[in-house]
């Protein structure tokens, strides 16, 4: 089993897989693992539960946009692995043509997304991942070409609640009228319906770019949000970054087995 780590600002994705699928998801607070012995024991209970154990563990997968906890990681897999973590790299063990200005400054989290997507659903496809942030990301001809970032809507909640005298924090959802009469609404359809209209328009005019029309797949904590009736998103994949982990981690450990004398 190797265990797979896509680690966000806001939240940290773990997945326990074998060869062929994601055996089991957890979602917790980044904050939360500080220390490799404090992310020991909260997997150790995890695992337990699922009737798994740390020492059934062969390898450790990261894909990280949180610096400080890249060596936490890495202290956790020498200590309680015994083998190096994996981290998920534009190298040469990235199966996808980067076609971007500077592939070194491409977030690990929509490296994952784009493998997954171009595993999962082919060489044409728009990844959309909503967290923190929000990601669109273009699968081209087999290559990542590309795409745009977007304030995730708990950042824009956040934003305003902080720096406004007046305004409340309030629940998230896409309302399902034009205009609001009442400043909870009025803030719903600013943050959520004006984030999800924004993704629209930037897919649409995305999609005029390919010759035939791509699979548009949406992932995320808060992709929810956006899974309107009628809208762009085809498909929901929640495990989509952790499918693209596998096959990255897949790929390093075929290389150095062929590299063994």
């Amino acid at each position: 089993m190797v265990l797979l780590a896509d680690i966000g600002n806001t939240t940290t994705v773990l997945g326990l897989t074998n060869d062929k699928k994601i055996e089991a998801v957890w979602r917790l607070p980044s904050s939360r693992i500080e220390t490799e012995d404090e992310l020991f024991v909260i997997l150790d209970g995890l695992l337990k539960i699922k009737g798994y154990s740390v020492g059934g563990i062969d390898g450790l997968c990261v894909a990280s946009v949180v610096p400080r906890l890249n060596r936490t990681m890495s202290y956790f897999a020498k200590k309680y692995l015994l083998e190096p973590a994996v981290f998920l790299r534009p190298d040469e063990f990235f199966p996808l043509g980067l076609n971007t200005d500077n592939p070194g400054e491409i977030g690990a989290d929509r490296l994952a997304n784009v493998l997954g997507a171009k595993e999962c659903y082919g060489n044409n496809a728009i990844v959309v991942d909503a967290g923190t942030a929000i990601t669109i990301d273009i699968v081209k001809d087999g290559d990542f070409v590309g795409g745009a970032i977007l304030p995730g809507p708990g950042t824009s909640m956040s934003a305003l609640f902080s720096q406004t005298a007046k305004l409340p924090e309030v629940e998230l959802f896409f309302e399902d009228h034009y205009f609001g009469t009442n400043t909870e609404d009025n803030l719903r359809i600013g943050i959520v319906n004006g984030t999800y209209f924004a993704i629209q328009g930037i897919i649409t005019n995305i999609i005029e770019k390919f010759e035939k029309k791509p699979i548009i797949v949406g992932t995320g904590g808060n992709i929810d949000l956006f899974l309107i009736e009628g809208g762009l998103i085809e498909v929901s994949d929640p495990d989509l970054t952790l499918k693209g982990l596998r096959l990255y981690y897949s790929r390093v450990k075929s290389f150095e087995e062929d590299t063994t004398c």
